[in-house]
């Protein structure tokens, strides 16, 4: 299980955000859809229709507290879905998933408003999005879906059987040998393709078997940075080759030349569509090298990292009117480094495939990780001579700076992996699944939280419905 840094529990230094005991894992097989035009102009009537729910889900809210201090909740939007027959048939024809699905990101973006507004942050109030903007559908339960991987086919709900190329193929098969049962569905519009659009497709699967790999001995430390992407304390030094910054000087000639058409024209059309695939290609690029090198990483036994906030690390700052920034320009540099480095890309794919191999992974503190000595513990800024020259000025201790760092993050790992194993080694607690509520009908008296399997600790409340 990968837990979120949030809710990771904290032994030492260190907080525990994967366990590696789970036999099996969840995983999901992303590819591409190739509908015909008959199915393509269907998806769009779907991704129009969702669109339209969600705004009309966010005016309900609004709407019902402005006026009468009303809180309306997922449920009660779900039990109003039932009224759209005989109204708006046509929104029913892809069937009650998407439209749950639409009302269920409603739900999210209020639950994400009022979670930043408790933690002091930029709340950011949830807004209206038209069609150009809503580009997702998604499917909670294969109810209004099928996959048919012996006839290379996808079946959807009002838009028809879409056949699977064979790279697709390949993924779906390979999970579902391993124990996999797809759960749910996603599809996407993106901009980018020779027609401006291409869909995406993304079916998760729960029930994976887990692969599990001997672990050796030992913990290694991961120090993340901009000129060495990630430094193992064994002396290894990962540097991702900068892919968006080799495609930086193409998209900016692109954009020059964009700037000089007509909005809305068919050659600004066509260079956006260029500048689109290379961003693309750069982040799969970017991402098939996180893939690679996580591998080789997670092949030591514990694995360590740095509890970098990079949220705040690239934040920008000019500053406003009244108090402006001071090297702005400076900073937006270092931004732009950090982005292209991908360390939270990187961070991801080591706990996913941590997760299968059976590997733990902890977040330490990243405080004075670059100007502590590896050897005796001395923290002064003064050890750190050059960016990749480390010398203590205490002790003579000399090594790379990145490595010292990474072997001072594999030390606290280390010491919160002992308070762990003192507190009984205890596992990341597991998310309980979902319960459907449903009304009580009168030949079926309503359970109790002792009589229904798996319930909860409080009861369903009464003439409330769940998917």
């Amino acid at each position: 299980m990968i837990a979120s840094v949030r809710r990771a529990p904290k032994f030492g230094p260190g907080r525990l955000v994967v366990d590696g005991t789970d036999t099996t894992v969840v995983r999901k097989a992303e590819f591409s859809l190739s509908p015909t035009d008959r199915q393509a102009a269907r998806l769009d009537r779907l991704v129009a229709i969702c669109a339209e729910v969600y705004n009309a889900g966010l005016q309900h809210r609004r709407d019902a507290w402005r006026m009468a201090g009303v809180s309306v909740s997922l449920f009660d939007q779900f039990g109003e879905i039932k009224d759209l027959r005989g109204v708006r048939d046509d929104a029913l024809v892809f069937g009650i998933q998407p439209v749950r699905s639409a009302l269920r990101r409603v739900d999210e973006a209020f639950a994400g408003f009022f979670r930043r507004l408790e933690a002091g942050e930029q709340p950011g109030y949830p807004r209206f999005k038209s069609r150009r903007r809503f580009r997702t559908v998604s499917w909670d339960e294969p109810a209004c879906w099928k996959l048919d991987l012996d006839a290379g086919r996808l079946y959807i709900q009002g838009v028809g059987h879409v056949r699977l190329n064979q790279g697709a193929l390949r993924q779906l098969q390979r999970l579902a040998e391993r124990g996999g049962q797809a759960r749910t569905l996603t599809v996407t519009r993106k901009r980018a393709g020779r027609h401006g659009w291409t869909w995406k497709a993304a079916v998760c699967f729960t029930g994976v078997a887990a692969v599990k790999t001997p672990a050796p001995n030992g913990l290694a430390g991961i120090d993340r940075g901009v000129a060495v992407t990630a430094a193992v304390s064994d002396g290894q030094l990962l540097t991702m080759p900068s892919f968006l910054a080799q495609a930086r000087d193409e998209i900016a000639e692109l954009c020059r030349a964009r700037d000089a058409c007509r909005k809305g024209s068919r050659r600004w059309t066509q260079l956006n569509r260029k500048i689109a695939r290379l961003y693309a290609k750069a982040a799969r690029r970017s991402d098939n090298w996180a893939r690679e090198q996580a591998k080789t990483i997670v092949d030591h036994g514990v694995i360590a990292l740095e509890q970098l906030k990079l949220k705040n690390m690239t934040r920008s700052a000019r500053g406003t009117r009244e108090n402006p920034g001071k090297n702005v320009a400076a900073k937006q540099s270092l931004n732009r480094s950090l982005q292209d480095a991908a360390l939270g890309r990187l961070a991801y794919r080591i706990c996913v495939k941590a997760e299968e191999a059976g590997r733990r992974v902890w977040l330490v503190d990243p405080k004075h990780t670059s100007t502590s000595c590896a050897d005796c513990g001395h923290t002064e800024r003064a050890n750190r001579k050059t960016r990749d020259r480390f010398c203590c000025r205490q002790c003579g201790w000399e090594d790379h700076a990145d490595t010292n760092a990474s072997v001072v993050i594999a030390t606290r790992g280390q010491t919160a992996e002992a308070a762990w194993q003192a507190k009984g080694a205890p596992l990341l607690t597991r998310p309980k699944p979902r319960l459907r509520r449903r009304k009580a009908s009168p030949s079926q008296p309503e359970l109790t939280p002792s009589q229904e399997p798996g319930a909860g600790p409080a009861p369903a409340p009464q003439g409330e419905t769940r998917d």
